[in-house]
């Protein structure tokens, strides 16, 4: 090969290397979301397991339908700022419940409020009941996290208004002995064995979607590299070609 094909042929090999691997990625990510969802659809037609304040492996439970009573914790509780429904500002309503007969807590993902579009950082008020309740929802090891610019500093005492959350940090703000999971509530708690309603939204949305997505970014990635494999042996490969006879 000629010294100035070099450069073109190197660089036409890198481009397709480095488009298959995305396009594989791509690809990896919609069956990633495949297994999420079938996973989802699983939980939603299986027995529920009881929670109970035992020492939990987090992994066995990932995605499967629990259920817990215990007592909600009103003075900790957390809003996870810029979470939107529906086009909608507002926050997820994250509390400790405390196991019924125990001093173990877990993390509750309870739903979704709007947020007060005159002013943005107002707190809402939650009605909490002080009576046991049982609650249902997805056991998952961790929280879904937004993208930040930069590194928040820790929350302090009295901070409830947070940018992410996580099962950990939770902990080392309440003080709190925490399962170390966190349970997405998907009906409405229960008080006595009747549904109590406390305004929250619990529409979430299906964590499978966006397969679609995905392999039409793997599709554009796989053609731009045959695009690129095609160019090099237009203009590289047959002009060498050319150039020899």
């Amino acid at each position: 090969m000629r010294l100035r094909d070099r450069v073109p042929t190197l660089a036409a090999l890198a481009l397709v290397v480095g488009t298959v691997s995305l396009g594989n990625w791509q690809m990896r990510r919609a069956d990633e979301k495949r297994a999420l969802h079938a996973m989802r659809e699983a939980a939603a037609h299986a027995v529920a397991i009881r929670m109970s304040a035992d020492d939990l492996d987090a992994s066995r439970l990932q995605g499967r339908k629990v259920v817990v009573r215990g007592s909600w914790l009103p003075q900790r509780t957390v809003f996870v700022d810029n979470r939107t429904h529906k086009g909608i500002a507002g926050f997820h309503v994250l509390s400790a419940l405390r196991i019924t007969a125990s001093d173990r807590h877990v993390l509750v993902l309870r739903g979704w409020v709007a947020s007060d579009p005159r002013e943005r950082t107002r707190l809402p008020e939650l009605a909490t009941p002080a009576a046991e309740v049982e609650i249902e929802g997805i056991a998952e090891r961790d929280l879904e996290q937004a993208l930040e610019l930069g590194r928040s500093a820790p929350p302090g005492p009295r901070d409830r208004l947070w940018q992410n959350a996580d099962v950990a940090a939770f902990a080392r703000w309440s003080g709190l002995a925490m399962q170390p999971l966190v349970v997405r509530e998907t009906v409405k708690p229960r008080i006595g064995g009747a549904d109590w309603d406390d305004g929250l939204v619990r529409d979430w949305p299906d964590p499978g979607s966006g397969v679609d997505k995905h392999l039409g970014y793997a599709f554009q990635w796989y053609a731009l590299a045959v695009l690129v494999a095609g160019l090099w042996v237009r203009f590289v490969l047959c002009g060498t070609r050319k150039a020899g006879r």
